[in-house]
This record gives C-alpha cells, sequence and structure tokens, in this order.
C-alpha cells in the first residue's frame, strides 16, 4: 500500500480549514444571536410614525417575495427626533405611510429601530450562520473520509 502524500496533505488539509470555516459560521450565528438579545434587554419603547415604507424583493428557493421596511420617525428619550429604517421587515399587512406604530429603539444607537410585534422574534436570529456552518462542518467531515476511500480502496490496488 502506497499512501500518496500530496493529494493526502491536500484533502486531510482542506477538511481542517473547512471545519475551522465551520466553526467561525457557528461563533457568527451565536454573536448574531447575543446581539439581538442585547437590543432586546436594552429597547425603550416608544411610538413613532411612519414616514416611507421601502419595498424589497427577495427570492427563496426560486420563488420572488417581497419584504416591507418601514422608516419611521419618533423622539428619542434624549427629546431628539430620530429617522431610521426598522431592521426587520414588517408583518403583512404592512404600515402605511402616516400611520402610528409601536417601535423599540437602542438608546445607545437611536438608529436601530425594531417594531414591537417584530422585535420579539429572535428564535430566527443567526439561523443562517447556522445552516451554513452545518453545511461547511458536513463538508468537512466528508473529506477525511474521501481520504480514507482513496487510501483503503483506491491506492491498495
Amino acid at each position: 500500500m502506497t499512501i500518496h502524500v500530496v493529494p493526502s496533505v491536500l484533502l486531510l488539509g482542506v477538511g481542517a480549514v473547512l471545519a475551522v470555516v465551520a466553526a467561525g459560521l457557528f461563533l457568527r450565528g451565536l454573536r448574531q444571536r447575543r446581539i439581538a438579545v442585547g437590543f432586546l434587554d436594552r429597547a425603550v419603547p416608544t411610538t413613532a410614525e411612519v414616514v416611507e415604507v421601502e419595498a424589497k424583493d427577495v427570492a427563496f428557493g426560486g420563488e420572488p417575495d417581497t419584504r416591507y421596511y418601514p422608516r419611521v420617525r419618533f423622539v428619542a428619550a434624549d427629546g431628539s427626533t430620530v429617522e431610521a429604517e426598522s431592521m426587520t421587515d414588517s408583518a403583512l399587512p404592512p404600515p402605511h405611510v402616516g400611520e402610528t406604530v409601536e417601535v423599540l429603539y437602542d438608546p445607545e444607537r437611536p438608529e436601530r429601530v425594531d417594531l414591537v410585534r417584530r422585535a420579539d422574534r429572535i428564535d430566527g436570529v443567526g439561523r443562517t450562520s447556522f445552516l451554513m456552518g452545518w453545511l461547511v462542518l458536513s463538508v468537512a467531515l466528508a473529506t477525511p473520509m474521501a481520504w480514507l476511500v482513496l487510501v483503503l480502496v483506491v491506492w491498495t490496488s
């Protein structure tokens, strides 16, 4: 049995690099979740006026989907007037321009605003990073398996 060094180093090295990338994606998802929870802990509720609703087209699985992000204006606790776009899309139907809505904002960064009816939904925060992390980890674990197949089946004959 001959073990070929260059392909072995490449396959095992790629597996190790992909495992590090997967760990980074998991850490990114955890950080995103921690930021969302921190926002909810600091957030101050207030009422705001919708000044604009921006429609953004996204595609999930090839199907087009339109999401609506309201821009709101409110008076912060320090008395300053803040105008900012919501961090998440609004539930359907979206609010109309001129409508009053309940919002939460970060007093440290008042431009970070979210609608009250959407802000409590942190269950999806970081989900994309976690899913990508699992995908990359699966490939990272498959790479040493491919190397093992090469060693046991291909290089032994």
